[in-house]
């Protein structure tokens, strides 16, 4: 059983039919121009990336609130010092350590409370609240 396509669907004929395609992107470029498009709900509903940074021996922000799902990106800023993430709670754990300019990422897929530091740098704290 085939479904036709949604009412927003622009389909861009074959290489054979150059003033097809051509037209179709002016639709397309029309659509983008008025803000026209929309993201399928699903999509909207997806938690973004969230950063913390790395910088002074510092996590900042140092506590950070975020929805269920969300995924969290920590990114040493520091010049020559590594840094890793060490989740304190229960169930902690620790990522590899991560050197200026890289990044190492979690998603938190449950609520709660989780506190961390830096595994070199035990006197570096943070903590997501996940809500």
């Amino acid at each position: 059983m085939q479904t036709a396509p949604p009412s927003d669907f622009v389909e861009f004929p074959a290489r054979s039919d150059p003033a097809g395609r051509r037209a179709a992107l002016r639709r397309l470029g029309g659509a983008l121009a008025l803000g026209a498009v929309v993201w399928p709900a699903s999509r909207a509903a997806e938690p973004a990336v969230v950063e913390v940074e790395i910088r002074a021996y510092s996590f900042i922000p140092a506590e950070l609130r975020v929805p269920v799902g969300s995924t969290v990106r920590w990114v040493n800023r520091e010049k020559r010092t590594a840094h890793s993430v060490r989740f304190t709670g229960p169930q902690g754990f620790e990522s590899p350590r991560f050197f200026p300019d890289e990044h190492w990422t979690h998603r938190f897929d449950q609520a709660g409370r989780f506190p961390y530091e830096c595994g070199p740098h035990p006197e570096m704290k943070g903590v997501v609240v996940v809500e």
